[in-house]
């Protein structure tokens, strides 16, 4: 049996993907984050999110290319004027529950069930970093290159909740918003029995000890210098202790 070319590769992985976006209900979700007030005229939102998501691999895009892209997925024209009236703060939120949805496929699996049921909500709380157009770093300011030009990034937050497959938080920042600085954000949305996943770059002792006051577990990276940081805030309280009542 002869190997399949490379455009029926990419047919049979888009094809699969198809299948598993419509496992999920896109419109209702749509609604829900009121990008979508009434039914798509042109373009139907499985094949928006099919178009977006071949779009990721892409480091440079342009309105006219992710147009076009998600023209061809509909089987259909779809100009750059049209797409840039839906990019608004809704599509953001509608892409974001899209993102955690899909995720939240990974914890169905009969033996996570099991682990996660002593937790009210799964929280996983992470970042990425997309770079933009130079024109943008006043607004977006990014880190600097070898020739000291400013370059422009964005930073996304984003907690979701895995076993649900909702989003409790979204934020856009500038790239000088680290992790370090975004850590409190857990706390906007933390309840009693959560448990929340993060990496490293969270690490806050601050945060660490509001989480355990109100109940929640977490699971995070650690380092030496938290350690140390241990020690010192330790120190301090045994020097100036908390007044009796």
């Amino acid at each position: 049996m002869p190997a399949p070319t490379l455009a029926a590769s990419l047919a049979q992985h888009l094809t699969h993907i198809r299948h598993q976006l419509a496992q999920h209900d896109l419109v209702a979700m749509a609604r829900q984050s009121g990008f979508l007030r009434r039914a798509p005229r042109k373009i139907p939102i499985l094949d928006l999110v099919l178009a977006l998501l071949a779009l990721a691999v892409e480091s440079c895009l342009s309105l006219e290319r992710v147009a076009a892209v998600i023209g061809l997925a509909a089987g259909t024209s779809y100009s750059k004027q049209a797409l840039h009236k839906r990019l608004t703060a809704r599509i953001e939120r509608f892409l974001a529950q899209v993102a955690v949805s899909l995720f939240g496929q990974l914890s169905q699996a009969p033996e996570l069930q099991q682990w996660l049921r002593p937790f009210q909500r799964v929280l996983l709380h992470d970042s990425t970093t997309q770079a933009l157009p130079e024109r943008l770093a006043a607004a977006f300011p990014g880190s600097s290159n070898q020739r000291n030009r400013r370059q422009a990034a964005v930073k996304v937050q984003l907690i979701g909740d895995l076993r649900e497959g909702t989003v409790q938080h979204l934020s856009l920042s500038s790239f000088r918003r680290n992790d370090q600085a975004a850590a409190p954000d857990i706390l906007e949305v933390v309840r009693p029995g959560d448990l929340i996943l993060r990496d490293l770059g969270y690490g806050a002792l601050q945060v660490f000890e509001r989480l355990i006051l109100q109940g929640a577990f977490f699971l995070s990276g650690w380092s030496a210098k938290l350690t140390d940081r241990r020690r010192e805030l330790l120190r301090a309280t045994e020097m100036n202790p908390a007044p009796a009542e």
